[in-house]
């Protein structure tokens, strides 16, 4: 693969100098303004739907055969800091195609180790055999590189568990490798697709343990700087001291848009979704993906070979949905498209490519979700009008998304009778008083849970921000010793994070509470609890 991408060096750089003479018209090659798919017409769309969801602004790339264009739309950074090809912008897991591609990288390179993995089916034990220890033994010795990859490892997420500080420094990628082997799993390997960010982490801890150097480092050599991807990096430093605007995020919150702090926790999290750059980076490596086959190598075939079959629903896609490596894969119109959406709280993107026809669209926004709703959108109007989809057969996005947030809406509403379906009346009162039930608690992976009493209410409290993903439980007290916790980001509250879940308390022989337990990770069921013992 690598081998092709550097075929295509030379026209990414006569791109990257067309941009430049033609920032302007934001013509990226020789794209004919009459003929952009980024015309008019997309412009209102986008317009109303930045509106309608919320959401600032966005920016999109569009590669068709060896015109391209780029534009950005709506606002970067209140007051009117406006959109440019050039913004940068979170990509988050859109990161993971490129993890998947050092991978590839380095199991078909003879430049590197020979202790590093001949291929897919290597077993990640056999690379790092004292940090990656899972709760099954089986599951231990026989996950191999291609699973943690494709999401069939049978971890769910646990996305309330990493990141922050692992006593008293910033984590590392190692610390959450060797924190999974005290998370429970919910599924036998290869079984089903489960969505998993810390797989990822596993596989940028391998590629920085077998070759000594930080993944970001690798990709810049064999991805970035050969494509003249110069803009994009992990580093918010690097971010902000770039000639290109960095965009705020936001979260539009009692009406009005709230700034969201840039996103701290990047190194940890690195190989799943750190990733920043803008549309005319992207559109760079959409085009060395389209311009790599036919005919692919074998490389290149196993990099976007389907590994897993995932659960699909309200999409207008015509073929099953799979996920490769760092890619879900399905069919439209009779065509095989490759795409990846990604999210942070205050940031949205999507990537996807066609490549049989060397199509391909790149977005970002400046909101969690949201923005990702208007990328969409627009993404799909643009593919639409590229394939000639009739008018009355093109999926309504918008609809969708209000089924979404109606759904969601109505399942957080809805989450006490779900949770505990058979309260009794009068419910019970607590087992002791209130304060007694605050106190520090522990769980080997999800770290310390500290729960104070507010005696103004007589209400229980959480704030987790030693985590990545900094979040509140307001605790609302059900029968007896049972809780249920409300959460919300604190940084972006009201959307992203926004759910409930059940919590208990378990008081001991002594009369004095020993562990709580709180339905953190969702694959668990209603039943399901992350148990933390009592410091």
């Amino acid at each position: 693969m690598l081998a092709h991408l550097l075929l295509c060096l030379y026209l990414v750089q006569c791109l990257a100098t067309s941009l430049a003479q033609n920032h302007e018209q934001k013509i990226l090659r020789n794209g004919d303004k009459e003929s952009s798919p980024l015309n008019a017409d997309l412009e209102r769309l986008i317009k109303s739907s930045l509106e309608v969801w919320h959401v600032p602004g966005i920016s999109i790339g569009v590669f068709d055969g060896d015109e391209g264009w780029a534009e950005g739309y709506g606002i970067a950074t209140l007051p009117s800091t406006p959109v440019t090809p050039s913004t940068l912008f979170y990509g988050a897991s859109t990161t993971k195609a490129f993890t998947a591609a050092a991978m590839e990288i380095l199991i078909s390179s003879s430049n590197y180790s020979k202790h590093f993995p001949q291929s897919w089916k290597t077993p990640v034990s056999s690379l790092i055999p004292e940090d990656f220890v899972l709760e099954d033994p089986w599951a231990t010795a026989h996950i191999t590189i291609e699973d943690i990859l494709s999401h069939r490892t049978g971890m769910p997420r646990h996305d309330f568990s990493y990141g922050g500080t692992y006593e008293g420094r910033n984590s590392t990628p190692g610390d959450v490798v060797k924190a999974l082997r005290f998370l429970p799993l919910t599924e036998e390997p290869r079984f089903r697709f489960q969505y998993c960010n810390m797989m990822y982490v596993v596989a940028g801890h391998i590629i920085e343990t077998l070759t000594g150097g930080s993944l970001e480092s690798l990709i810049k050599k064999e991805i970035w700087e050969p494509l003249g991807m110069t803009s994009t990096s992990f580093s918010n430093s690097d971010a902000i001291s770039s000639p290109h605007h960095f965009a705020q995020g936001y979260v539009f919150y009692n009406n009005t848009y709230l700034p969201v702090p840039y996103t701290e926790d990047l190194i940890t999290n690195a190989a799943a979704g750190s990733i920043i750059s803008n549309v005319l980076d992207y559109t760079k490596w959409i085009f060395a993906l389209l311009y790599s086959s036919p005919p692919p190598e074998e490389s290149y075939r196993d990099y976007l070979t389907p590994r897993m079959l995932r659960a699909s629903s309200d999409v207008p896609y015509t073929g099953p949905t799979s996920y490769a490596l760092g890619w879900e894969t399905s069919t439209y119109k009779g065509y095989e498209f490759y795409e990846h959406s990604g999210g942070v709280e205050a940031f949205g993107s999507h990537v996807i490519f066609f490549p049989e026809i060397g199509f391909g669209v790149c977005a970002f926004g400046n909101t969690g979700i949201t923005s990702n709703v208007v990328e969409l959108i627009a993404v799909w109007r643009i593919i639409d009008e590229r394939l000639g989809v009739k008018e009355e057969e093109r999926f309504d996005w918008d609809a969708k998304f209000n089924r979404f947030f109606s759904k969601r809406s109505a399942d957080y509403n809805s989450s006490l009778s779900r949770f505990y379906p058979s309260i009794p009346s009068p419910v019970l009162l607590p087992t002791l008083s209130m304060s007694s039930y605050a106190g520090t608690y522990f769980h080997p992976a999800y770290r310390n849970f500290t729960i104070t009493h507010w005696p103004h209410t007589n209400t229980l409290h959480a704030d987790r921000i030693d985590v990545a993903w900094k979040i509140d439980f307001d605790f609302e007290h059900i029968s007896g010793d049972y809780f249920m916790a409300y959460v919300d980001s604190k940084v972006a509250p009201g959307l992203v994070f926004k759910q409930a879940m059940a919590a208990e308390f378990r008081v001991g022989s002594g009369g004095t509470v020993e562990k709580f337990g709180i339905a953190l990770e969702p694959e668990m069921g209603t039943e399901g609890r992350i148990w933390f013992e009592r410091v």
